[in-house]
């Protein structure tokens, strides 16, 4: 690239970076060798394409790596991220060696990658953003990936991808060119779940059907904060709790997505309104109407008084402590938010439910069905070898009968320590899990027909949950399978995907403002520094600080992928 190309793209990587706080995308691309397409590909003349073929030589590959923290490996195992069951796997099946061409706390991946991308040196092998990508293939300095993944792409993995529709690969196509491999994000993965204790309800005589309503919610808050759920003679629990975040574009960590939902609200997502036009959620009258039982709840106390200041692990401090008994999550918020909670207290037992919309259904919004994707940079040798390797990964992403699984024996071990730190599963691999679960505690499936990653969770469900509190982990694994995934399973439970997930011009220079207006205008009403009318002022601004001018840019995409 010249120079001044350079400098014009580091430019639009600062504006991306600019609008990374809500989008979370960012950066530009470049290659060193960008201008010898002679060395593109030159590895799949000297071999017939298999795509679970082994080189007769190895092969290095060089790869950006995230450091996932704190692992688990197994006890005396030696095993670190470069020398693992993973990389020897590796090795053993397809002669690849891995090499690390950076490694950075997850907290920085992005940053780092974007560092990168600005000072035109990345690596030959990364998983990037969509916005990221996006600026890569303007500046062709990615590899033309169509006949690697013709040639090479499984016949597992070509299904994993078809599964998200036409649109997916559209996504990573630039010029008629396949210039990405989208990792994929299945279904119902964070669908909300009101986590309860049930031994606090039993305790002010409350019953509940697994689905319940606003009202059904705001009746236990009242209680638990009122009727000594815990009877220790002390008014010291909380009802509802929620930090600043406490709206996202999917399911947040005690969040009050839940109760947007709860009123067909879709903030922060794309979707279409009665006519079939584009819309942005957070600005339609439902908001409204959710902001304002949101409003008297605060005003009330239901909801906590430090709504907007608490950081998130207070909730589960709170938890843990027997002072909450309720936890707005995901399915698997019990690993997260409360195995402690039977740690100290033997008795506390929770529940799984369901808050659904006057029609009796959850509106459950899905995240971004496409992950992060692997590109090559033009000109890196063997673009074919990235391919195997995913191949691999797909089969053991999908529990594939044939494929081992390297860990199975040490669930404590992420699976972030492999080489391909994102996973291409189908679009119903969550939702399969669970009814496997399902099925094998009904009796329909024997243990032997489980995967081996099922087996020793099947195995302490049969323990049953109160002999499992004394290793809370485990008790809280089998609570977020068997008890949590009933609930994506249900029936009741409708899809909501956003029409569009990427980064337009005009977001570039304008999102990060037209979100802080957002945020800003929600918590005022909330805790009631502005009316709910305020609504149609923010909704106003919105539009002629730029939304409608962005809403008229997805309009044309969303047409381009069609």
């Amino acid at each position: 690239m010249g120079e001044c190309q350079v400098n014009r793209t580091t430019t639009r990587a600062g504006l991306l970076l600019a609008a990374a706080a809500m989008m979370a995308v960012s950066g530009c691309g470049g290659a060193k060798e960008a201008d010898d397409p002679g060395k593109a590909g030159t590895s799949l003349a000297a071999e017939q394409p298999e795509p679970m073929g082994k080189y007769k030589e190895p092969v290095a590959i060089k790869i950006g790596f995230y450091n996932p923290g704190d692992v688990k490996w197994p006890e005396g195992s030696g095993d670190t991220l470069t020398d693992n069951r993973y990389t020897r796997l590796i090795e053993d099946k397809l002669n690849i060696k891995i090499e690390h061409a950076f490694e950075v706390p997850q907290s920085g991946y992005e940053e780092k990658v974007s560092l990168l991308i600005s000072s035109n040196d990345v690596p030959d092998f990364l998983f990037v953003s969509e916005g990221q990508f996006k600026i890569l293939a303007e500046s062709d300095m990615l590899e033309d990936m169509t006949k690697p993944y013709r040639d090479y792409a499984s016949p597992l993995l070509k299904e994993v991808i078809s599964g998200f529709g036409p649109e997916f690969l559209k996504k990573v196509t630039y010029d008629g060119k396949m210039l990405g491999i989208p990792s994929t994000v299945p279904a119902h993965d964070n669908d909300g779940v009101v986590w309860i204790r049930n031994d606090w309800l039993r305790n002010v005589n409350i019953e509940l059907k697994p689905s319940i309503t606003v009202d059904d919610l705001e009746k236990v808050a009242r209680a638990f904060i009122s009727q000594d759920p815990d009877k220790n003679g002390k008014a010291d629990t909380f009802g509802l709790q929620s930090t600043s975040s406490f709206v996202t574009s999917t399911m947040g960590y005690n969040s009050l997505d839940q109760v947007f939902t709860a009123y067909k609200a879709f903030p922060k997502i794309w979707t279409k309104d009665a006519s079939g036009k584009i819309v942005y959620g957070s600005t339609q009258p439902e908001m409204k109407q959710a902001l304002g039982k949101l409003r008297d709840w605060y005003a009330s106390g239901l909801l906590d008084k430090e709504f907007g200041t608490i950081k998130p692990d207070q909730f589960a401090k709170d938890i843990s402590a027997g002072k909450a008994g309720i936890s707005l999550g995901y399915t698997w918020a019990p690993m997260k938010a409360l195995a402690d909670s039977v740690k100290n207290d033997k008795n506390a037992e929770w529940g799984a439910y369901m808050l659904v919309a006057s029609d009796g259904k959850l509106h459950a919004r899905q995240p971004n069905p496409m992950g992060r994707i692997m590109v090559v940079k033009k000109g890196a040798k063997h673009p074919e070898a990235i391919l195997k390797l995913i191949n691999l990964f797909a089969e053991l992403d999908n529990n594939k009968a044939s494929t081992p699984g390297p860990y199975a024996d040490s669930p404590g071990t992420n699976w972030t320590v492999r080489p391909i730190q994102a996973t291409f599963r189908t679009k119903n691999t969550v939702l399969d899990r669970f009814q496997r679960f399902q099925d094998a505690a009904a009796g329909k499936l024997k243990r032997d027909q489980l995967p081996p990653s099922d087996v020793g969770i099947y195995d302490n469900y049969l323990k049953g949950m109160d002999a499992l509190k004394a290793s809370p982990q485990d008790w809280a694994y089998v609570l977020y399978q068997f008890h949590g995934g009933q609930i994506p399973l249900s029936p009741n439970v409708t899809e909501v995907y956003s029409q569009f997930y990427g980064i337009t011009k005009t977001m570039e220079l304008k999102w990060a403002n037209l979100a802080k207006l957002e945020n800003e205008a929600f918590i005022r009403i909330i805790v009631g520094d502005k009316p709910v009318d305020y609504f149609d002022t923010f909704v106003s601004e919105w539009k002629r600080q730029g939304g409608d001018e962005i809403t008229k840019e997805i309009e044309k995409e969303a047409e381009r992928l069609k």
